[in-house]
């Protein structure tokens, strides 16, 4: 009878440690569980892939700008899987940031006019204040078309489209590119927005430098092009650079339109602006930076302006 209570009292025991293993089982699945619960990160660094499995060498789903919003739906030490615009992938984690810090961009607008910071994310949103253009914000939240930003210490909304995502210098961290039209005599359009219809800002010839902010969609990309100026070029006419070395000068040759045997070359882009020399037609000249009306041109290790008409591709 002892015995019996004995081998009663072991098997509730037994019971009670299977009972807390249980237990301790369920809270381990419960923390891997919570380990798997999503928190926000940014990306940082340029344009970052999204892979279909954590590799390299895996099929990139798409490409995010710095300051894309993601889910970080499991973390790791080398890659995180993350949920961003609908999409499910892998990330390097040494390129995303936490969203509790808030990431860096500078206004830069086509107008110059700088841009409003509203209370509401939408165009008529009461208007806080006037931005300056080129001034520095603190991104707290970038989504789409609209982003949450803090200037001093006021908060609000700007448009997305205008904020620079590179440092406050002005440089950008992005994927190096060049214009590469089928045709040499064929120039790209610059465009306000990434259509057909929109205005063209300004229009670039084969070779010239622009860096990839980010893309929009399978046919547009956001660039910055070498003279500074920020639009929307088609991406089937622009070659990725794979470094510095393989972008080759932008070069063009002088010719007169009106049949004369020289062009003026000025110190600033206007027709009454001094003229620094008179250059012979069929000069090969370096350009530094491409306008609709005036190029930014070297001429014998001189800077200056000649008017782009004159320049033959």
């Amino acid at each position: 009878m002892e015995s019996k209570r004995r081998q009663q009292s072991m098997n509730k025991k037994n019971l009670t440690r299977v009972a807390g293993l249980s237990a301790a089982a369920m809270l381990a699945l419960s923390g891997m569980a919570m380990a798997e619960t999503t928190e926000s990160a940014l990306v940082k660094g340029g344009a970052l892939n999204l892979r279909e499995t954590a590799s390299l060498d895996a099929k990139v789903l798409g490409q995010y700008p710095t300051g894309t919003l993601v889910e970080i739906i499991k973390a790791g030490s080398e890659w995180h899987r993350v949920s961003v615009n609908g999409k499910t992938g892998y990330m390097l984690a040494k390129y995303l940031n936490s969203a509790d810090s808030a990431i860096s961009a500078t206004v830069r607008t086509n107008t110059g006019t700088g841009l409003n910071l509203r209370e509401q994310p939408n165009m008529n949103g009461t208007i806080i204040m006037a931005i300056k253009n080129g001034q520095s914000v603190s991104v707290l939240q970038k989504s789409s078309p609209w982003s949450r930003v803090k200037v001093g210490n006021r908060e609000g909304y700007v448009a997305t489209k205008y904020l620079n995502f590179g440092s406050s210098s002005g440089s950008v961290s992005g994927t190096a590119a060049v214009v590469h039209n089928p045709k040499s005599t064929q120039v790209l359009n610059l465009r306000r927005e990434p259509n057909l219809d929109a205005q063209v800002l300004a229009y670039y010839h084969n070779g010239t430098k622009v860096t990839i902010l980010g893309n929009v969609d399978s046919k547009w990309v956001k660039v910055q092009v070498q003279d500074g100026k920020i639009g929307y070029m088609m991406k089937q006419y622009l070659k990725v650079s794979g470094g510095a070395g393989e972008v080759k000068p932008f070069t063009a040759k002088l010719w007169n339109v009106n049949g004369g045997s020289y062009v003026n070359f000025r110190k600033g882009a206007s027709l009454n602006a001094e003229v620094l020399a008179r250059v012979p037609v069929g000069t090969e000249v370096k350009v530094l930076e491409h306008g609709t009306d005036w190029c930014k041109v070297e001429v014998d290790g001189k800077t200056g302006y000649i008017s782009t008409w004159f320049m033959k591709w």
